[in-house]
């Protein structure tokens, strides 16, 4: 089980046992008789609440944030130019294959709508990821270790088309 995978168990077994505590809570609370309301000790804990699940999701972020690929901005430049355009549905790659252990520079185009230019590797992960919007020419740098065919999926739903919409390119040796 990769770090990724003990991540995501521990934030369901924290997120089931936060459940469990308020499910039982709101039992206990709905029974027997009750007091009067004190409306500033009911305004104090649900500060505190609010504070506590703040906390829960920023711990969460940046726990998490850490594994997201990105891949490297606009403003490094690569050894390789490697031009993507975009359109409903498809992806256009020149060139399709380009050595590994350099840096390659995407230049991203699309000519209708918002598509989420991902990249998956060989064994099926997401390597990298850029969002390419109409009008605008969007860098992503990123330098490839391991030799193979690489898959592209949109990330972002384009329309009707979009399951379908995939490319390829290959790193060679």
């Amino acid at each position: 089980m990769n770090s990724t995978e003990v991540l995501i168990a521990v934030a369901y077994g924290l997120v089931t046992v936060a459940a469990v505590v308020l499910a039982v809570m709101l039992a206990v609370s709905t029974r027997g008789s009750r007091p009067p309301v004190d409306e500033q000790r009911l305004a104090h804990r649900e500060r505190n609440w609010l504070y506590i699940v703040i906390a829960i999701m920023l711990a969460l972020l940046f726990a998490t944030i850490w594994f997201t690929p990105y891949g490297h901005g606009g403003t490094q430049s690569g050894d390789v130019v490697v031009r993507v355009a975009s359109r409903q549905f498809f992806w256009r790659v020149q060139p399709s294959t380009f050595p590994a252990n350099r840096e390659i520079e995407f230049r991203l185009t699309s000519a209708d709508v918002n598509h989420g230019f991902g990249i998956y590797g060989p064994d099926d992960h997401l390597v990298a990821q850029v969002q390419v919007v109409p009008g605008k020419t969007q860098t992503l740098v990123h330098k490839f270790d391991k030799p193979g065919h690489y898959r592209i999926l949109c990330l972002e739903f384009c329309g009707f088309g979009h399951a379908l919409m995939q490319g390829a390119f290959t790193v060679t040796s």
